[in-house]
């Protein structure tokens, strides 16, 4: 099913495309805030295959629209379609869109060409035009090994303000104890320093959460220590954080941040029971990838957010058609308890449950 939202005026614009290939398409036709509609409605249509957008038939500005799309791609796997002729291949929003991982996006002002790009779009693998350009599904198997300008770590121009705008925002939540479980495919691929990020950008930014190691690394003594934590009776405390090693937490909070190590069978169990799922993994090296691919084989039933840094460009290929070809592409960070570098990212993930947003005084 593909699901579109359109100014009336372009209601029809996809009946051609789906009827060649037997799609059913549910039309909402009007003018809408994306977020709303992600936050709100999206639900009831979430085994849609399409997630097809009119982008004057969106409310938000440009960098709002991206943020919506980015906090969509965290929830649901649809594949996310953008309409919009007026768009160039080099202004802002396109490197945006394509920076987030949509590929698929309609540009052509004339008609003919306009469809035929729906087509395109529509097709097994999709519109390529922007995907040699795309982290999340490039085909990284032809051309040079080295990363394109676009992933060189630096945001676009639309990111850049969504950073600076998310920084003084202040957030209420009225949810209570959602387990956000997260496990890493392998040892050493970041879970721990993203789980830690997550549990602080919370925190900074009006939530309330904790963080509990339910694994055997034994890292959280160590980080303790390095971090001079407190103690208070068998838990630590940091900067109004509190953490847990190796037991559930005894207060209340809105998030609990599970940290379940590597994949195993125990592991596996617990992690599967949480609200919020979230699996990170390497793909830098050939054998990291197909490490990853088997580990997720394991967890796939909960339909976990995948997470890893920039693929290797010599075997993105294998990282698409192996792992996925929509990753949530995450940053090295330069300590533990850094959550601004991945704000676009731990907002995305908890955005579902902020029912208020204001700017901090």
């Amino acid at each position: 099913m593909i699901l579109y939202l359109s100014r009336n005026e372009s209601a029809n614009l996809l009946d051609m495309a789906a009827s060649e290939k037997s799609l059913h398409i549910r039309k909402m036709s009007g003018n809408f805030s994306l977020s709303e509609f992600i936050v709100m409605e999206m639900r009831k249509y979430a085994s849609c295959r399409y997630f097809c957008v009119e982008r004057l038939a969106i409310t938000e500005k440009d960098s709002e629209f991206l943020e919506a799309l980015q906090s969509f791609q965290m929830m649901y796997s649809a594949r996310v379609i953008v309409i919009h002729e007026s768009m160039s291949d080099t202004d802002s929003l396109t490197r945006g869109l394509v920076q987030i991982g949509v590929t698929d996006i309609v540009t052509a002002p004339d008609m003919d060409d306009k469809l035929a790009q729906i087509a395109d779009c529509l097709s097994a693998e999709g519109m390529l035009k922007y995907k040699p350009k795309a982290v999340k599904t490039r085909d990284y198997g032809e051309g040079d090994d080295e990363p394109d300008e676009e992933y060189n770590g630096k945001e676009t121009l639309a990111q850049s303000i969504v950073l600076k705008e998310m920084e003084d925002e202040h957030y209420r939540f009225d949810c209570l104890n959602v387990k956000i479980g997260i496990i890493g495919a392998t040892r050493r691929v970041g879970t721990t320093t993203f789980a830690l990020g997550l549990v602080n950008f919370i925190k900074n930014h009006g939530g309330t959460a904790c963080y509990t190691a339910l694994n055997t690394n034994g890292h959280l003594e160590s980080i303790a220590n390095t971090y001079n934590f407190d103690t208070e009776e068998d838990y630590y405390t940091y900067d109004a954080i509190d953490f847990y090693e190796g037991i559930l937490p005894k207060h209340d909070y809105n998030f609990t941040i599970m940290d379940f190590g590597d994949v195993k069978r125990e592991a596996v169990r617990k992690y599967k029971e949480s609200d919020i799922h979230l699996i990170c993994g390497a793909s830098h090296k050939q054998f990291e990838v197909v490490e990853f691919a088997e580990a997720l084989k394991q967890v796939k039933s909960v339909k976990p957010t995948v997470l890893t840094y920039v693929p290797n460009p010599e075997y993105g290929q294998l990282f698409s058609s192996t792992v996925t070809r929509s990753p949530v592409v995450i940053k090295p960070v330069k300590g533990m308890m850094d959550f601004k570098t991945n704000g676009l990212v731990f907002k995305g993930i908890i955005k579902p449950y902020i029912v208020e947003t204001s700017k901090r005084l």
